[in-house]
């Protein structure tokens, strides 16, 4: 996908019509009218893309909210980038997640959503990070976040945070009771809720006074700093790419199941 092929021309706005699987997205009519008044006053500065199709139309790509706020003061007229060669469905879905992406902050599960679609587009997680301009790390946390139950991302962000409901939704597969638990831990300070979902972790069938004893635990435990050789640090941060998880929680992990099974012994 070349976005730099394309040539600039002005057609009819009648002509251009929006490719409903590209941009199906909502539009925030306040922010429509901003825009529209902006254009008033200063022209229209960044111009729609589009392709033009085989019953000479041109199809949107991105710019819905230019569109329609050409619409909203009347024009009849529209700028337009014209790429010249045809676009695929999935390269103008990724120019919309990602136009859409710069434009407003999205939601967590648009995030998530926009994230698996690109990974699909792409195939590979590092090159849809890259198009998103995030870390690869933040990138899978948005992936898992695909995975949590609604009643959980619901709950995102004013009652727990984004990785809070990830990790809930692993331990707890129970909806019901995840939601109740992160309910119960809303009042504990970020610290507080990270060493609460930690103990819990350990033993998610323990009752809420154990599992606040051993959160209180880990408050007093010392922190182990972890020194790794550059083949060793490269091997975990694939594994961890692989397993769609932190480096820390990965390692906090395997640390976890040998203490687990030399306590056995």
């Amino acid at each position: 996908m070349d976005l730099f092929s394309h040539k600039i021309k002005v057609v009819p706005i009648k002509d251009v019509e929006i490719w409903d699987e590209a941009e199906a997205r909502s539009l925030d009519q306040d922010g429509l009218r901003e825009l529209a008044e902006s254009i008033k006053r200063e022209g229209l500065q960044n111009p729609p893309i589009v392709q033009k199709d085989k019953n000479g139309k041109y199809k949107l790509i991105a710019g819905q909210r230019r569109l329609n706020a050409l619409k909203q003061i009347g024009a009849r007229n529209i700028p337009v980038l014209v790429v010249q060669h045809p676009y695929q469905l999935e390269d103008a879905q990724a120019v919309s997640i990602i136009e859409n992406l710069h434009r407003k902050q999205m939601s967590s599960n648009e995030m998530a959503e926009a994230c698996d679609f690109l990974v699909q587009s792409t195939g590979s997680k590092k090159k849809a990070a890259s198009a998103l301009g995030i870390s690869q790390s933040t990138f899978r946390r948005y992936l898992g976040f695909k995975g949590v139950p609604t009643p959980l991302k619901e709950l995102v962000p004013n009652t727990i945070s984004r990785g809070e409901a990830v990790q809930l939704s692993k331990i707890i597969p129970n909806v019901t009771q995840a939601v109740e638990t992160a309910k119960t831990i809303t009042k504990y300070s970020h610290a507080a809720r990270k060493r609460y979902l930690d103990a819990l972790s350990e033993d998610p069938t323990a009752s809420h006074s154990v599992i606040k004893r051993m959160a209180n635990y880990y408050k007093q435990k010392q922190k182990v700093r972890l020194c790794l050789s550059d083949p060793e640090a490269k091997a975990l941060a694939k594994a961890s790419t692989e397993e769609a998880m932190e480096p820390e929680e990965l390692v906090h992990a395997i640390v976890s199941k040998w203490l687990a099974r030399r306590t056995k012994k």
